[in-house]
């Protein structure tokens, strides 16, 4: 190609790009045009609430649009725009000129709200929100922001002035502050009725003297009452410093909303904004309840599904017949009992009883279900709401808790002032210890708890009011209780959370009532009018394995009245004439040295043989090797002989087994019920030699080598049943038959007779 004709072709490029470059630039003028022209035929006009509105030509119409483009909606009759905030605006279609027919009228610091309607002052949010105090017929109660040193404080968290620990339900709060902070109406009135005073008396929104005809159940009164009627109110401050207060008034009959009252309080004086407004049923109903609406029924110091169960000195008691408020020991306790660590419990007799009673049931096993079940339902009780938040003495006596105090006379005691003195005089009272935990999981405080109960209500539940207090020690060990209420308020609890209030004795109790593992028994003891008889346990070479103590190698000696003396055993350790040492079981035979190294037994197979009880146990005949005697290990003795036949020792082969049924027999016997007599009637009982059955006491020892003797004593009462006192607590019965075959089979024991534990007989 030639020089020009590369110039040509340059040229032509450039024409091109130009081209292209130009259509570009007239492109985005025709765009920039069609906005400036939009531009310059769009009007704005800013409505009262501060919405921005476009008056704007579309198809050589002038028309109302707002933000999103979209025409305003107009009015039937006269064709007005209008606006959200209900401002009635008329354009002309042909020039765009606009005219504002009419405003929502606001005074003072109303504030138009969605869809025309009035705020009564500006919107406050709960983060704004710094306290909020309403007074009504259920009394007065507020909700402050307060940090954690204890002082008002915008950035704190809402508690209720009158109880900073008491919780509440944040959603029923949502309710209240969302209602009192953010006051739009239903509606506002035009030309409201005025009293005489120029007060709304007509919509309850000023005292007056009205009557009543019907009482709190909807009842009619026989006769009307007169009564001064007040309206409910609240204040509400903000984090300025900014104070509202609002009148709440009557219900409309309609049930739709409550009349209301604006009442600037921002001066010397109050002033009563001059209109009534109508707010809406939700708003009204969460500032004309009382406080306890909110509150979060609370019966005991928060505990865990962990850790519930974990209580010291839990006692439940009754208020006695026929005592009067102030007289002292008011209650007698029904139950008493404590949780035992487990790590206290290990390796001893108690290791699977998680719970201990108390000297009245002294000896008896407590029935861990059923505490559980006590301990679970207060922990998680039913509640059918919060009756009284912060209750006075008077109001803890409405319920059935406090009572006026009497003088041994009978007579009313008063204070200083003449008032009647109360006194906590419940129908129950529920008291326990409560370790705290830190987040170590170390104790870091006690609780101690009273829980006080009163008789059942006419819908089957209880009231409740729990006093908390924390206790301390004081340099001599003493208990000090600072009473410290983080909750205050009586509680109805549904009946069926307190059905432990009325089982009897026997329901708490577990029906076995002889526990030990045999590795922990020492002695037994048997004495009945016509014999006696004694079991002395040795357990000394037991094993330890994954499941606990393997007292397989038990050793008894037993004596009776009759003359017998048994000796028998799990691993039979014996000496020989010749100083070698035998260990035996039922299922092996071993020889050693004094040395301790085991010698072999030559010649005899070893066999099976059925002993007296008809057990298999390994016999075998033989002689030990180098040793000039035999040994006949036969199946119910050893035999050691000279080579000449001759007999040189006998030894008893009577294993353990037979006492393991024996005891077996006692692990069987349960407590069939409660039998509840009076003192002297037990007395009685006990006094009558004729009455006695039986008097067993059981010897336990724990790993650490602590000893106790527990004492069963039986009396007759039918010839089916038998009085049971343990360590001479009593109040239940047992089958008679049983406490007979724990003779009988202590007789076959000496016999070596079969006992079989589950039988009757």
């Amino acid at each position: 190609m030639s020089i020009a004709e590369k110039k040509k072709q340059t040229l032509m490029k450039r024409r091109m790009w130009a081209i292209i470059i130009s259509a570009i630039v007239i492109i985005a003028l025709a765009i920039a045009l069609v906005f400036i022209l939009d531009y310059v035929k769009t009007l704005t006009f800013e409505d009262v609430d501060g919405t921005v509105y476009y008056i704007r030509e579309r198809d050589d119409v002038w028309g109302m649009y707002d933000k999103a483009k979209d025409p305003v909606p107009t009015e039937p009759e006269h064709g007005y725009y209008v606006t959200v905030a209900g401002t009635l605006v008329d354009v002309d279609p042909e020039t765009g000129e606009y005219t504002v027919i009419a405003v929502v009228d606001t005074e003072g610091n109303e504030v138009v709200g969605f869809n025309s309607r009035i705020l009564m002052f500006p919107h406050i949010e709960k983060k704004n929100i710094l306290s909020l105090e309403v007074h009504n017929s259920h009394g007065t109660y507020s909700f402050l922001r307060i940090n954690e040193e204890g002082e008002l404080d915008i950035e704190g968290d809402f508690i209720i002035a009158s109880s900073p620990m008491t919780p509440y339900d944040q959603e029923k709060f949502a309710s209240l502050y969302v209602g009192a902070g953010y006051t739009i109406s239903i509606l506002k009135l035009q030309d409201p009725i005025k009293d005489d005073d120029g007060e709304f008396t007509e919509y309850g929104l000023a005292p007056q003297t009205r009557v009543r005809t019907t009482d709190e159940a909807g009842e009619e009164l026989e006769t009307p009452e007169e009564y001064l009627y007040e309206p409910a109110y609240y204040i509400i401050t903000d984090g300025s410093g900014n104070r509202h207060k609002v009148i709440i008034g009557d219900k409309l009959v309609t049930g739709g909303g409550y009349y209301a009252q604006y009442v600037d309080i921002s001066g010397e004086s109050e002033v009563k904004r001059d209109a009534v407004y109508v707010l809406d049923a939700d708003t009204g109903n969460s500032l004309t309840c009382p406080v306890e609406d909110y509150v979060t029924p609370t019966l005991t110091y928060p505990m865990t599904m962990t850790d519930y169960f974990d209580v010291e000195n839990f006692t439940i008691s009754r208020l006695k017949d026929s005592v009067l408020p102030g007289q002292k020991e008011l209650y007698e306790k029904i139950i008493s009992f404590s949780y035992v660590d487990l790590a206290e419990r290990e390796n001893t007799i108690a290791q699977t009883m998680p719970y201990v009673f108390d000297i009245e049931l002294d000896g008896y096993m407590p029935g861990d279900t059923a505490i559980d079940a006590c301990l679970q339902n207060i922990y998680t009780p039913s509640f059918a709401g919060v009756k009284k938040l912060s209750p006075s003495d008077v109001d803890l006596a409405e319920y059935g808790l406090y009572a006026p105090e009497v003088n041994e006379d009978g007579e009313p005691v008063t204070d200083k002032d003449g008032n009647p003195v109360y006194t906590p005089y419940a129908a129950y009272a529920i008291s326990f210890e409560y370790d705290v935990l830190d987040d170590n999981k170390q104790k870091a405080g006690t609780i101690h708890q009273m829980i006080l109960i009163s008789e059942k209500n006419e819908d089957g539940n209880y009231y409740a009011y729990t006093a908390v207090s924390t206790v301390t020690e004081d340099e001599n060990g003493e208990k000090k209780i600072d009473l410290s209420y983080t909750y205050d308020m009586i509680v109805e609890v549904e009946g069926h959370t307190f059905t432990f209030l009325e089982w009897e004795r026997y329901d708490w109790i577990d029906a076995s009532y002889i526990g030990a593992g045999i590795a922990y028994v020492k002695k037994i003891t048997l004495d009945s009018p016509n014999y006696q008889a004694t079991f002395e346990v040795d357990d000394s070479l037991f094993t330890m394995t994954e499941d606990g103590i393997d007292s397989g190698n038990l050793f008894v000696h037993a004596s009776d009245s009759n003359g017998n003396q048994i000796d028998s055993f799990g691993k039979m350790t014996v000496v020989d004439v010749n100083n070698f040492i035998w260990e035996i079981t039922t299922s092996e035979i071993k020889v050693y040295d004094k040395s301790g190294t085991e010698r072999k037994m030559a010649e005899g197979v070893p066999y099976y043989d059925y002993n007296k009880l008809g057990r298999q146990v390994r016999c075998r005949n033989g002689y030990i090797d180098g040793v000039e005697y035999d040994v006949e290990v036969k199946a119910d003795e050893i035999r050691i002989l000279s080579n000449e036949g001759a007999l040189m020792q006998t030894i008893v082969r009577y294993d353990s087994s037979l006492f393991r049924s024996f005891y077996a027999t006692l692990i069987y016997a349960t407590i069939v019920d409660s039998y509840e007599m009076t003192k002297e009637e037990e007395a009685a009982l006990i006094a009558d030699p004729s009455k006695h059955i039986l008097t067993m006491t059981i010897t336990t020892e724990d790993a650490d080598g602590t000893t106790k003797t527990t004492t069963y004593s039986f009396y007759w009462l039918s010839s089916r049943k038998a009085y049971i006192t343990i360590n001479g607590n009593g109040g239940f019965y047992v089958q008679k038959a049983r406490v007979d075959k724990f003779i009988s089979d202590a007789q076959r024991f000496f016999a070596y007779e079969v006992i079989e534990p589950t039988s009757k007989t």
